[in-house]
């Protein structure tokens, strides 16, 4: 396992070069992007290092020191390491967020860094519907998209709300980032599911836990344009460990009560437990 972490693990960001494609001022979405750029190098450069030192302590370079020996330990349980998890996000006051095991977890963070690779190829610019699951701070994103509506249109920050709107749309069918707001991608819901043909929550089918939503267009508008009457108000989650994983709510259109889909804690989340 070590050797396939090992031989698979991607190059750092040259960082130097990165930001001198950035355009003066930098934009809320580069400065976002170039925060996501500077946590997965530093991510890998701990996985390099501490495989790196790892593999001379089983070859008799280094003595096996106590954080070596947790990590061998990881590895043989296909579990991951509590400094990767907390390098990225995912380890807090109330104990871990993240529910994969090395493996998956390991090809999440692959995915992740071919989405960054793409966005430093194409300028800095963001894909034309981000993956928002494999953002590190999918907060962040969201915000540096209320930033820039809020500097189109002169009005404070504190005065933005998000509005959600499901497209009809797949990641592959979108062929630029909207004129306002912001394409996502990647969101699960847990509950209920998205019924496509009516346009609105229905009840879940049997057996099936997760279903993957449609691309998600996110926009900042004002309190007072709030759309809340035929809408459910439902929470989005970063994985399925609810409350300290909580990003934004997003408004999903309902035919049903909204008490309906508050029973059933139906929720959005980006990333299932696999």
């Amino acid at each position: 396992m070590l050797t396939d972490i090992t031989n698979r693990l991607p190059p750092d960001f040259v960082m130097i070069d990165i930001r001198t494609k950035v355009v003066e001022p930098p934009t809320p979405y580069v400065i976002f992007f170039l925060q996501e750029i500077e946590r997965i190098n530093g991510i890998i450069g701990e996985i390099r290092r501490a495989l790196a030192e790892l593999e001379l302590g089983l070859s008799g370079a280094l003595n096996i020191s106590d954080l070596m020996d947790a990590l061998i330990t990881n590895l043989s349980s296909n579990t991951v390491p509590p400094l990767w998890l907390k390098m990225c996000g995912q380890i807090g006051p109330t104990g871990t967020y993240n529910r994969k095991n090395m493996a998956n977890w390991y090809i999440d963070l692959l995915d992740r860094y071919k989405q960054l690779k793409g966005v430093v190829e194409n300028n800095l610019m963001a894909p034309p519907s981000v993956w928002l699951s494999g953002l590190f701070n999918p907060m962040g994103y969201v915000t540096a998209c209320l930033q820039v509506t809020a500097r189109a249109k002169s009005l404070p920050l504190d005065s933005m709300k998000v509005s959600t709107d499901l497209t009809a749309m797949e990641p592959k069918d979108v062929a630029a980032q909207p004129a306002e707001g912001t394409y996502v991608h990647g969101l699960y819901m847990e509950g209920a599911r998205w019924d496509k043909a009516a346009g609105c929550i229905a009840q879940s089918n049997p057996k099936v836990l997760h279903t993957l939503m449609p691309v998600v267009h996110i926009v900042g508008v004002t309190a007072d344009k709030v759309v809340t009457e035929g809408m459910y108000t439902c929470p989005v989650y970063m994985t399925t460990i609810r409350g300290p994983t909580f990003t934004f709510a997003a408004g999903l259109v309902t035919k049903e009560p909204s008490s309906v889909w508050v029973l059933a804690a139906v929720a959005l989340v980006m990333q299932p437990d696999q």
